[in-house]
């Protein structure tokens, strides 16, 4: 009789305990594996950044630098399109975006009426503003650090990718060397790398030439490219060119 309490005990212990595991998950928006992130929302933006900058740096003539005394933008569009986020590869929702190039975040409204805020990043999220898709990367600069950051995809393949990565860096202003000189303005200016992921691995940097490229690729895979480099005529410094090149790649395995 004793037994048979105490075993009727624990499967009414068990059975609460499931149901408040249920109810947890529920209410912190698990299924019943996974939980599910969206994109989550922080209100840095591109205000914050410029006058991070001009706090931070002096003009030319050592004033204060004003957001007037900047020449360019810190965006390669500064305007908002339509574009939409996937999480996991799964479409999530749909956003007014744009991508701040200097700040590397992706902006975006809730709505129309919205300001603009900054999604946080994440390697479950991915963007399609206009004809670009934004991936979050782990990836090896020109110094061989291992950073993150947005790169655009141009190709996903099982043996090769290709990643455009372009951003925009400050300059500070330059005093005129002589009287006949003018001084140079405080700037935005423009840097487009390109990587290179070669099965699966980090994606690795390379100069848009013929020799860098093929670094990457098995040396019994070499003469098969040369041949389609010379029989297509492919331009190394033009991107849809360098698309087709590495689309073939991957039809080598």
């Amino acid at each position: 009789m004793v037994k048979t309490s105490r075993f009727l005990f624990f499967l009414l212990l068990v059975y609460a305990l499931f149901h408040l595991h249920q109810g947890f998950a529920q209410s912190e928006g698990y299924s019943s594996t996974l939980r599910s992130v969206g994109p989550v929302w922080n209100n840095a933006t591109a205000a914050a950044h410029m006058n991070e900058l001009t706090n931070r740096f002096r003009n030319w003539d050592g004033k204060p630098i004003k957001v007037s005394d900047i020449r360019g933008s810190m965006y390669f569009d500064e305007n908002f399109e339509q574009g939409k986020v996937f999480l996991g590869g799964q479409y999530y929702g749909s956003y007014l975006m744009r991508h701040n190039a200097y700040a590397d975040e992706i902006e975006a409204k809730r709505s129309r009426q919205h300001d603009p805020e900054v999604i946080s990043k994440s390697t479950r999220l991915s963007f399609v503003i206009g004809n670009e898709k934004y991936v979050l990367k782990r990836f090896l600069d020109a110094d061989k650090n291992l950073v993150e950051g947005y790169l655009s995809e141009l190709v996903l393949g099982n043996a090769y990718s290709l990643y455009h990565r372009k951003v925009k860096y400050f300059k500070e202003g330059k005093k005129p060397e002589t009287s006949f000189h003018q001084p140079v303005p405080p700037q935005f200016l423009d840097s487009n790398t390109y990587y290179i992921v070669v099965e699966g691995k980090n994606p690795k940097r390379f100069k848009k030439t013929k020799k860098s490229l093929m670094k990457h690729i098995p040396k019994q895979d070499q003469a098969l490219v040369r041949k389609f480099v010379k029989d297509n005529a492919i331009n190394f410094k033009e991107i849809n060119d360098l698309i087709k090149l590495v689309a073939f790649m991957n039809t080598l395995n």
